[in-house]
This record gives structure tokens, sequence and C-alpha cells, in this order.
């Protein structure tokens, strides 16, 4: 089976392994959120180079990688593209940050009511989360907690506003076009964790998911999945463990692995009928964090199942009320939009700098 057959939305049930990996963001912040002595990630334990949590906001990265660089490549529409992640990212942003910020926080906070709302970290949580500039504390909230971030998964949202606005560019600079600079361009960005080590090393991390996504899709029609090649990943990772970028074998035999059984006839009856990741992952973190407040003697694995079922019914209200609506406003505004400036666009810029003798 190519991925090209895998990719429509009818022909895989990625929303539901998008739904899993949510909850494991949720199961590996537990760790830290509610921490007990002599209890650990397990799987961090397991394979030295990741944990439960980072793993799974990588298959997040992965995903979207190929889902909206495939979009791109087949609609070829760029400010449809804008207006579509804007519309899908922001909206429900808006809502966890307000609703953090101008409920949970007055409730919870150890300040008095006029002191919290006076307090210039307030407004700076709430404009600066809009603007997508990450800010994780608020004045006097969860004090107590082990860490005091409201919400700290959404440190990943600018690095994937950024990775957006990547693709974009070399989409308009024609690149993808190209036979084998998009396989150039994943080989140097894979290789910057290895010859460039930042200080937050999961930065670099995200972005090579991102690109693997984003490469997958460009060579889409050409690659083959099947057991036999998923077989073949595990086995090659088997062997090269103790490479130093064994890692990546580990994250693409997985991404295949997701991908291959994403495609099944099974897995297809079990497809989701509401898109629920994003609203997990948004409420997670804030959820665990109140847990660990009032329940944090219960222990982690009272915190990860409950947050769990409590984050399912608020993505559902998410879902329904706020993301499914902004998206159907966004798909309508971008249907408005000619795409003929940006053709021009496009067309000057890979006139410019790709069509040199």
């Amino acid at each position: 089976m190519r991925l090209a057959d895998i990719l429509p939305r009818g022909a895989n049930n990625l929303d539901l392994f998008r739904v899993i990996a949510a909850a494991m963001v949720i199961f590996g912040h537990a760790y830290a959120l509610n921490p007990v002595e002599g209890q650990s990630d397990p799987l961090a334990e397991w394979l030295g180079f990741d944990s439960t949590g980072s793993l799974a906001v990588k298959v997040f990265f992965l995903l979207s990688g190929l889902v909206v660089t495939n979009s791109l490549l087949d609609k070829r529409q760029p400010l449809q593209f804008l207006i579509a992640r804007f519309f899908r990212l922001w909206p429900a942003l808006a809502v966890t940050v307000l609703l953090c910020a101008l409920v949970l926080g007055p409730m919870l906070t150890s300040l008095p009511l006029e002191g919290y709302f006076l307090h210039p970290d307030t407004a700076k949580y709430i404009y600066r989360n809009l603007m997508f500039r990450t800010r994780l504390p608020l004045p006097g909230v969860f004090e107590g907690n082990a860490l005091g971030a409201v919400n700290g998964s959404l440190w990943t949202i600018p690095h994937e506003i950024k990775a957006y606005l990547w693709l974009l560019g070399l989409f308009l600079l024609g690149l993808f076009r190209r036979r084998w600079l998009p396989l150039a361009m994943l080989t140097a960005i894979l290789a910057m964790p290895l010859l460039f080590p930042e200080d937050n090393p999961e930065v670099a991390l995200l972005m090579a998911c991102f690109a693997i996504g984003a490469t997958l899709a460009r060579y889409k029609h050409r690659l083959v999945i099947n057991g036999w090649v998923i077989l073949a990943l595990w086995l090659l990772f088997g062997l090269l463990r103790h490479v130093p970028f064994n890692f990546y074998l580990f994250y693409l035999a997985l991404f295949t692995s997701i991908l291959f059984v994403a495609s099944q006839s099974w897995m297809l009856r079990l497809r989701p009928r509401s898109d629920l990741s994003y609203g997990i992952y948004l409420w997670g973190f804030p959820v665990q964090q109140v847990m660990a407040q009032y329940f944090g003697a219960q222990g982690i694995l009272f915190n990860q199942l409950s947050s769990v079922a409590i984050c399912l019914v608020l993505a559902f209200c998410s879902w329904h009320l706020v993301e499914k609506p902004a998206m159907a406003r966004g798909a309508a505004l971008g249907r408005r939009i000619p795409p003929d400036p940006i053709r021009r666009l496009r067309g000057a810029l890979t006139g410019r700098f790709l069509s040199r003798p």
C-alpha cells in the first residue's frame, strides 16, 4: 500500500492516534506534576532517550507535518492554508487561556481577587499566550504544587506555528517541486540536534519530526508501507541500538507503524466522531494541576485516569462549541479569497531564486 492511499481522511483513523497521543501527554506529565517517591516514567526507563509525554508530542508533530503538508501540496492554496491553520489552533487556545486566567485562576489564587486581577502577570499571561508567546505562571496559582506552571503544554504551540511558516515559505519558493531537494533539507534538519546540541534539544527534535512528516507527504506516491517495511525498520532499530542517531530509527519505525495500523479496516471502524485530541492536549496540564493540588495523596495513577476522564468531557465541549464551528468559519473565509495573488507571488519567488542557470 502506498502512502498516498493512506492519507485521504476516509482511508485512515489518525484521529484516534492523536487522542491516544494526547492521553499519553497526560500520563507522562503526571510523574512531574504529582510526584511519588520511587515511581518514574516507565517508558523513559525503557527507552533511555525519551519519555511518554515527549514521545507523544513528537507523534503530534509528525502527524501534523504529514497532514498539513499533504493538504498544502494537494490544494496549493497558501492563503487558505494560513487561514485554516489559524482557525484550527487559535480559537480553542484563546478559550483555554481566558478560562484559565479569568475563571480557574481567581478560584485557586492565594491572592485577594482584586490583587489577582490587578497583578501585571495576569494580563501578561493572557496577552502573551494569545500572541503565541508562551507564559506559564499565574499569580498565586499552584504555588504549593511540584510545578507552578498553569499550562505547561502551551510551549509547543509557538514551535508548531514556526513549522507552519517554514513549510509555507518553502512551498512558495517552489522547493517541494524539486526532486531531491526535500531529502537534502530533511538530512540537514535531522543532523542539527546531533551536530549543534541546544539547551532544549526537544525543540530541534520536534522540528525534525515535523520535517519527517512533511517529507513523507512530498514522496507519498513513491513510498510503500506494509508489514515487511515495518519489520525491517524495527529490526534496523534493534541492530543499531548503540549508534548516536538510533532514536531517529525508533521514531521512523513507530511513525510508520502508526500509519500502517491506522489504515487497517478494523481500525477504520473505531474512528471517533469528534476530534478530541487538541482539547485534551490544551486542558490536560491545568486539570492535572488541579487534581494534584486537591487529590495529590491519591497518587499518580489516580491523577492520570481522573485527568483523562475530565479532559475527555472538556475536549468534547471544546470540539463542538469552539473548534468545529471555528474551522467551518475558517473554511468559508478561505473559499472567498482568490488564490491568484499568491500564485503570482510564488511564481515570482520561484523564478527569481530557483530558475537561474
